[in-house]
């Protein structure tokens, strides 16, 4: 054999492993992509499992006795808070007014940018009444935090007002930046002039009695903010179908 025809059968030869090294790599990628698949769709479907309860008070947002503030929440005393609306828990034929469906619906609307099949159920029954509250402020000066919910656990035996961090769990809102801005906890992700569904997923710390208090901070020296079902849950919610009227244990 000449030196040629060993040039062509080495050339070839390598030619061919390339061939089903390029075979096998496709095959092993193929094989993380369905395992990857598959782990994403088991730790979907743990999430789903996790039970979602109620951690902090008052999830609906009902005012306090006075109808000033909100019930069982703290509120930065720079912040002045107004009960904009009450949309009542009946159906639209039941009696729901229609200013409040035509509210909803554009809530809807909003929040169906970040997920396109969301339904607010504008019109239909629901479990509670939900609040809709603006809060608004003109300085931030010392702490620039906003406002928070105490936990469910608060004035309780041994309870606290803070949230634990031993557990996952969730915080989240509907929010609309009405001016200026806020940012973090029950706010994460709100944007200017559209209402959106905030959310936080918090994994367990694993640092002892490590505790942390839910309350957006005020970036701009004056601002307003509407919020309405604001909280923190156990487990894990991803999307604002799971996000009405917590359960709560008492």
């Amino acid at each position: 054999m000449s030196t040629e025809q060993q040039l062509a059968a080495v050339v070839s030869a390598a030619n061919n492993l390339t061939g089903v090294v390029t075979g096998k790599i496709g095959e092993i990628d193929r094989a993380l992509e369905a395992a990857q698949r598959t782990y994403r769709e088991q730790l979907a479907s743990l999430d789903q499992r996790l039970p979602r309860l109620a951690i902090t008070k008052n999830f609906t947002m009902v005012p306090d006795a006075n109808g000033n503030l909100v019930d069982g929440w703290d509120i930065h005393q720079q912040v002045t808070t107004t009960k904009l609306r009450s949309i009542v828990a009946t159906s639209q034929s039941a009696g729901r007014p229609q200013a409040d469906v035509e509210f909803m619906r554009q809530v809807q609307a909003d929040v169906r940018e970040q997920f396109a099949d969301f339904n607010i159920q504008a019109a239909d029954f629901w479990r509670n009444t939900i609040h809709v509250w603006q809060m608004k402020w003109s300085d931030n000066l010392g702490s620039p935090w906003l406002a928070f919910p105490h936990s469910v656990d608060a004035g309780q035996l041994g309870g606290g007002g803070t949230l634990l961090l031993n557990s996952t769990l969730t915080m989240g809102a509907f929010v609309r930046v009405v001016e200026g801005e806020i940012k973090g906890a029950w706010a994460t992700g709100a944007e200017p002039g559209k209402w959106r569904w905030c959310s936080l997923v918090i994994q367990p710390t694993g640092v002892f009695g490590q505790y942390m208090i839910m309350h957006p901070a005020r970036l701009s020296v004056g601002g307003a903010v509407e919020v309405m079902l604001a909280g923190a849950c156990t487990g894990v919610v991803t999307h604002p179908a799971d996000w009405s009227c917590m359960l709560a244990l008492g």
